[in-house]
């Protein structure tokens, strides 16, 4: 798109014209979260908040609240829509460790618990900080979720005209989706979920025109496609809903299975 065309829509939609990159709601909109410099100016952040002479004035347990109160309140925008990279996140649980293990001291820190301990619950009895990549991908993992369950949504109905629907999510790569889209692929496929995000959810039936009858896990939390393999064999219904295989006739269920 040119200048000229660029105008005559923005004068169309009596909106201004912006560049790239700004921020929205604190967030950089129009740079690539895969690179190292689009989060330096959250872990420069991260780094004043929690920086060593914070920690000189606090106990231990100001110290642990204040890692809690201030990962949640810089971080929690650019997690919910952006993968963190792997340098990323390892700088963040630097900063973390330095901070909390530190006492004020800019030297080289004595780390007592492993940092996998030291995020385990209170139950557990582990001091509870959050793990920021699995913060990360339980965020990421939302969107997932609600894809598959909001019904009517505009940005939902966006995203599915856009990326084909959340089902879309298991098919192979689109190297011409964006940068979100691959990254909510790939939060679908990883090992934390089983064999993928929809092992961990189950199906509410409803009016059955969404669950499918061999391929979702609607009775029992499990596939009929597995559990009865030759009746599929023989099944003119693979891939249709339940809504499309049975009938309501005097107030009672009626299957019609081909």
């Amino acid at each position: 798109m040119n200048a000229n065309q660029m105008m005559v829509f923005a004068s169309i939609l009596n909106c201004d014209i912006m560049k790239a990159h700004f921020s929205y709601l604190g967030v950089t909109v129009g740079g690539n979260h895969k690179r190292c410099i689009f989060w330096e100016g959250v872990l420069n952040k991260l780094r004043s908040r929690l920086c060593s002479w914070r920690g000189k004035s606090l106990s231990m347990a100001g110290r642990i609240c204040l890692t809690k109160s201030v990962l949640t309140s810089l971080l929690l925008f650019y997690v919910s829509f952006f993968c963190m990279p792997a340098t990323v996140v390892k700088e963040v649980k630097r900063i973390q460790k330095s901070f909390l293990w530190g006492w004020g001291s800019e030297n080289r820190k004595i780390v007592w618990v492993a940092w996998d301990k030291v995020c385990e619950s209170k139950e557990k009895g582990a001091l509870g900080v959050i793990d920021i990549r699995k913060f990360n991908l339980a965020l990421m993992g939302k969107w997932i979720w609600r894809l598959k369950s909001e019904k009517i949504s505009l940005w939902k109905n966006i995203l599915d005209s856009k990326y084909g629907g959340w089902r879309r999510l298991r098919s192979q790569e689109n190297c011409k989706e964006s940068l979100w889209g691959s990254d909510i692929r790939k939060v679908w496929k990883l090992e934390e979920w089983g064999n993928d995000f929809e092992d961990r959810g189950r199906w509410e039936v409803g009016d059955g025109k969404e669950a499918r009858f061999w391929k979702d896990k609607w009775v029992d939390n499990v596939l009929l496609m597995q559990k009865f393999p030759r009746l599929l064999s023989i099944s003119l219904d693979v891939g249709r809903t339940l809504s499309q295989v049975g009938v309501w006739s005097n107030n009672s269920w009626l299957w019609k299975l081909r």
